[in-house]
């Protein structure tokens, strides 16, 4: 859904919408891409906002800062691209690892998190369960399944 400046829906000022539900268009006219950091940021503002709201205060332009963008590219190899700064490998996996662990609600989350990391990197294990079979069969309702 398209929003207001300050992710309000047009014609209803109390109804706020963020995350992939949100087409904001920066001053360039540009839409924000519906990747996490953008989401976070939209959350804590449309937060922010609905608090004014309450107290009687005018909303508040959303305004999206650019932090960068990390990637993972393999084992120990990731990239790293922010405003004033770029760089790649371990170190970028490093970064990669220590942000997304920061990122976590809890100590307890991030313990957990960072041992199952940790055991999957140790044990060579796949953190997604992929599909690679080129067999398939049909189901009675007609959907596909590996052989």
């Amino acid at each position: 859904m398209i929003v207001e400046s300050d992710l309000s829906l047009s014609g209803n000022p109390d109804i706020f919408v963020i995350g992939d539900q949100a087409c904001f268009r920066t001053s360039s006219g540009n839409a924000l891409a519906g990747l996490a950091p953008v989401a976070m940021q939209e959350g804590r503002h449309a937060a922010e906002n609905i608090r004014r709201t309450l107290l009687g205060l005018p909303s508040l332009a959303f305004r999206y800062q650019d932090k960068g963008m990390l990637a993972t590219i393999g084992r120990k190899r990731a990239v790293v691209q922010m405003p004033r700064l770029q760089f790649g490998g371990f170190t970028a996996w490093l970064t990669w690892l220590f942000v997304h662990i920061f990122y976590l609600i809890g100590f307890k989350d991030r313990a957990f998190v960072l041992a199952q990391w940790a055991w999957s990197y140790a044990t060579f294990r796949r953190g997604a369960r992929l599909i690679v079979e080129k067999e398939w069969r049909s189901s009675p309702t007609g959907h596909t399944f590996p052989t």
